[in-house]
């Protein structure tokens, strides 16, 4: 059997597939039994990454902001595991169609069949091994993605921005009350956080909604409106992927799968600073800014100011 099949790959390779063809297919069982171990690494490790979520969760009070910063982002960790498993399972199903033809191909040509009369067996294999050589590049770019966000979650916490911010001697803004509060059409970025653009309606909103924790405006603005500048430098790809999916996910109400997609799309294009996807109040906000960025047009940009209070190459 084995020399039948030493005869078979040596004759298919007489101008009907490439060696590389030929190589992969010699090696079809070990391919696949390498990303079934993947697959059981993945398995055990979100078994793990659940637990962990589980036990954090604990030890936040309900309704802080770090409870639901650690819910949106415990969201999109699971979310990046079953991410790695579909794609995983998904190639296992291509492997195994490869696999199938070859066991049809060569039966066939076990049986006496030449491989002149085998030649549309021959060309469905081939297209099956290229489909399937396409489909791993392509998975391997999106696990790449993935594995970023799932090692970030495992390197450190997950919750973002934990501690307040102070404003030094803002007159102005310690003044500022539920009566003579105006819309922030501003984005500032400073020497040790952002400030993000906010209205007297979003303000008032969080004072209702969370009274135990606010309960002055300036509560409100520094834990909501206000964030550390590592937040956004530290790991920007991370912080990039992290905004729209907030911004998808928590703005826009998307699902948990198309703010998922959405903000993979984004956590690469290191053009656009994450602090402007944190700012932006909707999709339309940020792809207005990106279209502006694109055209050369920022000035043009309208949804709010931004104003740089240090370097802008320092972000």
């Amino acid at each position: 059997m084995l020399k039948d099949l030493m005869n078979f790959y040596e004759d298919i390779q007489q101008g009907y597939l490439n060696i590389d063809d030929v190589i992969f297919l010699q090696n079809i069982s070990s391919k696949q039994e390498e990303i079934n171990e993947e697959i059981k690494k993945i398995e055990i490790k979100k078994d793990s990454i659940t637990n962990k979520i589980n036990e954090n969760l604990k030890t936040l009070t309900n309704n802080t902001k770090e409870y639901r910063e650690y819910v949106d982002n415990a969201e999109f960790i699971i979310e990046s595991l079953k991410a790695v498993l579909r794609n995983l399972n998904e190639l296992i199903d291509e492997f195994k169609i490869v696999e199938n033809n070859l066991e049809k191909l060569f039966e066939k040509y076990d049986n006496g069949f030449s491989l002149i009369d085998l030649k549309d067996q021959i060309d469905e294999l081939k297209h099956s091994i290229d489909y399937l050589n396409l489909l791993d590049e392509k998975i391997k770019k999106d696990n790449e993605k993935n594995y970023i966000i799932i090692d970030g979650f495992d390197n450190e916490p997950i919750i973002t921005n934990n501690t307040n911010l102070e404003v030094d001697n803002d007159i102005n803004f310690y003044n500022l009350n539920e009566e003579n509060l105006q819309d922030n059409p501003v984005l500032r970025i400073c020497e040790k956080r952002v400030e993000l653009p906010y209205t007297k309606k979003e303000i008032k909103e969080y004072m209702r909604k969370y009274p135990d924790e606010y309960k002055t405006v300036q509560d409100v603005i520094i834990n909501e409106f206000m964030m550390h500048i590592d937040v956004f430098k530290k790991h920007p790809i991370l912080a990039r992927f992290r905004e729209a999916y907030y911004l998808c996910r928590t703005k826009e109400m998307m699902s948990i799968f198309d703010s998922f997609i959405y903000a993979k799309d984004l956590m690469f294009r290191s053009e656009i600073n994450p602090y402007i996807i944190a700012a932006v109040k909707s999709k339309k906000q940020l792809e207005d800014y990106i279209k502006c960025l694109e055209n050369n047009t920022l000035e043009e940009y309208s949804h709010f100011k931004i104003i740089f209070d240090i370097n802008p190459h320092k972000i």
